[in-house]
């Protein structure tokens, strides 16, 4: 069987048995330029050498075509995806057709420990700011500079304080449903999704600010339902990942704070948990994680910032005593 079609009865198989569309997606893109790169050979005929030599061509020759034009290399976290994706599609192709593994040598790239750097308040602050107003400054010097409210504030502001507050992951804020928030003590159900393996069915919290930017925003939507996406673009459609990263770089840019994505948001309410005195098997239930790696990433991460915000603050040292 040519590898382009068993690409595709693996999607198929790995979509119905719960799969992520996200995370298959990915799989299969990976998997295709495979495919490219040993021009769609039959998959019985791909040797432990032709893996090894695709690895490689990832890691040094592959020129990614982004929409921003950047050629940079890949990150390390695609090359361990790339390496998932072969891993997944073996153990499914091997299982269907018995006809061996050639992947299981594979050597896994290494990634490199990723450095959180959490949202201070002063960037939460203007990213809230830039969420609620234009600033417009006139022309003439007659008039001074001043705000106009944008049309989406409530639900944009309603979005950055949610990411803040419950620390979910991007997908399952824009799974939410209107009855998945309860107004009333703040209380968010996150739904199980696919497999489970990445989503787990949990209760996490919001603040009273959360509530308050909650409750204007979904008071101004008409002939709302229960089972309504809770955020929607302007055209009534549920708001995508990639829309609710679009709105966070146009809302960074003016705001003037780099490094704006979803997922940083997560990163800075669970170093601010640990470093408030919250335990790492609370933040693990939390954030939904299945083990406390990542949990004690996060935990070195709060423990790591404490010292150097001592150093800094250091009395002794700054008196120079």
């Amino acid at each position: 069987m040519l590898l382009s079609k068993a690409i595709e009865g693996f999607v198929v198989a790995k979509l119905a048995s719960g799969y992520s569309s996200n995370t298959l997606g990915m799989y299969r893109v990976y998997l295709k330029l495979l495919s490219s790169f040993i021009h769609d050979a039959d998959v019985d005929t791909i040797k432990p050498a032709d893996l090894e030599r695709f690895m490689a061509w990832v890691s040094t020759e592959y020129k990614p075509h982004r929409v921003n034009g950047d050629a940079s290399p890949v990150k390390p976290a695609t090359l361990a995806n790339t390496w998932s994706a072969i891993r997944s599609f073996w153990g499914w192709y091997d299982s269907e057709f018995h006809t061996g593994r050639p992947d299981l040598k594979l050597a896994r790239p290494r990634a490199q420990a990723q450095v959180v750097e959490p949202f201070t308040e002063n960037e939460v602050r203007a990213l809230v700011s830039a969420a609620e107003a234009f600033d417009i400054h006139p022309k003439t010097d007659r008039q001074k500079p001043y705000k106009t409210k944008r049309k989406t504030s409530d639900r944009d502001v309603s979005i950055i304080l949610t990411l803040l507050d419950t620390g979910v992951r991007v997908g399952e804020l824009c799974r939410l449903k209107v009855r998945d928030v309860d107004l009333a003590n703040g209380e968010v159900t996150v739904i199980a999704y696919g497999s489970g393996q990445k989503t787990k069915p949990r209760h996490v919290y919001t603040g009273k600010a959360a509530r308050r930017a909650l409750w204007r925003y979904l008071a101004q939507r008409e002939d709302i339902q229960p089972t309504d996406p809770l955020f929607l673009t302007v055209e009534d459609r549920p708001l995508t990942r990639s829309g609710i990263s679009s709105l966070l770089k146009n809302l960074a840019g003016r705001a003037h704070v780099a490094n704006v994505h979803p997922h940083r948001f997560r990163y800075t309410f669970a170093i601010t948990y640990l470093r408030n005195g919250g335990d790492v098997f609370t933040l693990q239930r939390i954030l939904g994680h299945s083990t406390l790696d990542m949990v004690k990433r996060y935990l070195a991460l709060a423990d790591a910032d404490d010292a150097e915000t001592h150093r800094r603050a250091s009395p002794a040292d700054r008196w120079r005593l």
